[in-house]
C-alpha cells in the first residue's frame, strides 16, 4: 500500500496518511434522487385538481333535492303497484269469461295472459322503486347492477305488452311490430354497455338511442291498455303517463342517459343534470296530466254504468275495482307534482353549478405555474 504526503494549510506541516483515495463515482440511492426531483421540480397547479366548495344556497338545494328524489321515487312506485293491481283483477275476470272454443279464443286467452303478466312485472318494479327510495339516504346513486336489472324488467315489461297486443288484435301492424322491437333492442343495448370498453359503452349507447325512438313512435299511436279491457276510454302510456308526453320523455331518456355516463366529471356533470331534469319534467307532467284524464274518465262510466257504457252489466265487485282504480289513480297524480318539483330543483342546481364552475374557472386561469425559489 502506497503513503502518500498531505500537505495541510499551515506554515511547513506536512502529515502522512494511509487513507485510501477513490476514484469512483460516489452512489446516490434511488429514493434520493427522486427527494432531489420533486425538490428542485417547480410546482405546478392544475386546473382539474382543484374542488372548490359549495356555497351555502347551492348545498341547501341540493340538500331539499335529495329530500326530494326518494319521496318521488316512494310516490311513484306505489303509484305504479295500485292501479295495476286492479288491472290484475279486471283482466282475471275477463279470461274467467273466454272459453277456449276456437284457435281464435286460445290466441285471446295468450294474450290476456301476458297482459296479466306484464301487471305482474309492473307491480315488481314499483316495488323496487319503492326500496330504492327508501335506501336512497343511506346510497346517493344506484349500483349498475340494479339499474340493469331495472331496464331489463321493464323492456320485458313492454315485451309483454307488445306480444300481447298481436294476439289480442290477431295480427302485427307497424305499431305493435315497433312495440316488440324496440325492448329487444334496450335489453341488447344494456347487457352490452355493461362491457367495461369505450367501444362498447358507445355501442350500447346508440342502440339505446334507436330502441327509445322506436318505442316513442309505438307509443304516440297506439294505447295498450284500451286493447287489452277493451274499453274506448283515453288510456295513458304504458307508465302510466300521456301518450305525446311519454314518447318524447323516451327519445329524451335514452338521449340523457347516454350524456350522464359521458360527462362524469364534476366539470361536466351540470349539462346530465340538465338533461335529466328536462326528462323528469316532461314525463312529471305526463304523469300528472294523463292520470287526471284517466281518472275523470272513470268517473263517468262509473256515473253511467247503471245505464249505460263498459261496466253495464257486470257484478258490483268489478265494478268496485274500477273505483278503487280511479282512487289509486290520485297517489300517481302527486307522483307526477313531486317529479315536477325535484326537476325544478334539478334545473336551479345545474344552474348555481355552473355560476360556481364559470367564477373558479376565471380565478383558476390565472394560476398556470409558480416559478422554484
Amino acid at each position: 500500500m502506497k503513503e502518500k504526503a498531505k500537505r495541510l494549510k499551515g506554515p511547513g506541516k506536512t502529515v502522512k496518511t494511509n487513507k485510501k483515495i477513490s476514484l469512483k463515482k460516489p452512489v446516490v440511492p434511488e429514493h434520493e434522487k427522486e427527494k432531489d426531483a420533486v425538490l428542485k421540480k417547480p410546482a405546478v397547479f392544475e386546473r382539474e385538481n382543484v374542488v372548490p366548495l359549495l356555497r351555502p344556497e347551492v348545498r341547501d338545494i341540493e340538500w331539499t333535492l335529495h329530500r326530494f328524489v326518494p319521496l318521488t321515487t316512494i310516490i311513484l312506485g306505489i303509484g305504479y303497484i295500485l292501479p295495476h293491481i286492479a288491472v290484475v283483477i279486471i283482466l282475471s275476470y275477463i279470461l274467467s269469461q273466454t272459453t277456449i272454443s276456437s284457435l281464435y279464443m286460445i290466441t285471446q286467452i295468450s294474450g290476456i295472459i301476458l297482459f296479466l303478466m306484464a301487471s305482474i312485472v309492473m307491480i315488481v318494479i314499483g316495488t323496487a322503486l319503492i326500496v330504492g327510495g327508501i335506501s336512497y339516504k343511506k346510497r346517493k346513486s344506484a349500483p349498475k347492477e340494479k339499474i340493469f336489472l331495472g331496464v331489463l324488467f321493464a323492456s320485458f315489461y313492454l315485451l309483454c305488452l307488445g306480444v300481447g297486443s298481436a294476439l289480442l288484435l290477431s295480427e302485427i301492424n307497424l305499431n305493435v311490430g315497433l312495440l316488440i322491437v324496440g325492448p329487444i333492442f334496450i335489453m341488447i343495448s344494456a347487457a352490452i354497455y355493461m362491457v367495461p370498453s369505450l367501444a362498447s359503452r358507445l355501442i350500447g349507447h346508440a342502440l339505446g338511442i334507436v330502441g327509445g325512438f322506436l318505442l316513442a313512435i309505438a307509443t304516440f299511436n297506439f294505447q295498450t291498455l284500451g286493447v287489452a279491457v277493451g274499453w274506448n276510454l283515453q288510456f295513458p302510456g304504458p307508465f302510466m303517463s300521456m301518450t305525446v308526453m311519454e314518447g318524447i320523455a323516451m327519445i329524451l331518456g335514452s338521449i340523457a342517459v347516454a350524456i350522464y355516463s359521458t360527462f362524469a366529471g364534476r366539470n361536466e356533470k351540470p349539462v346530465a343534470y340538465v338533461m335529466l331534469s328536462m326528462v323528469g319534467l316532461i314525463y312529471g307532467v305526463g304523469v300528472f296530466i294523463g292520470s287526471l284524464i284517466l281518472s275523470f274518465s272513470f268517473l263517468d262510466i262509473l256515473w253511467k254504468a247503471p245505464w249505460v257504457g263498459p261496466l253495464y252489466g257486470l257484478p258490483s265487485w268489478v265494478v268496485d275495482t274500477t273505483v278503487f282504480w280511479s282512487a289509486s289513480l290520485i297517489l300517481s297524480e302527486i307522483g307526477g307534482l313531486l317529479l315536477i318539483l325535484s326537476s325544478c330543483l334539478g334545473f336551479t342546481f345545474a344552474a348555481k353549478e355552473f355560476s360556481r364552475l364559470y367564477v373558479v374557472s376565471s380565478e383558476v386561469g390565472n394560476v398556470s405555474e409558480v416559478p422554484p425559489k
